[in-house]
């Protein structure tokens, strides 16, 4: 049993050839996208979170916005 996999061979892959892939899961929720940039404000001020940059997402205020899948357990 010490030998298994002993004849694999290392695999090489041109990674220019591979389709581009992006991290990009995030979907915004209709119900976050409809909150006017003074709810926004005051939602930020309220939980003293201050951001900065740009393309700064929106806050989610429940874990029903964040747009995990849904999972049926039964």
């Amino acid at each position: 049993m010490a030998n298994i996999g002993a004849g694999l061979k290392k695999q090489t892959f041109d990674l220019s050839t591979l389709p581009k892939f992006e991290k990009n899961f995030y979907r915004e929720a209709e119900s976050v996208k409809g909150r006017s940039e003074k709810q926004v404000e005051e939602f930020r001020n309220q939980k003293e979170i201050r951001v900065s940059g740009k393309h700064i997402p929106r806050p989610v205020e429940t874990f029903d916005e964040a747009g995990f899948p849904c999972i049926s357990l039964f």
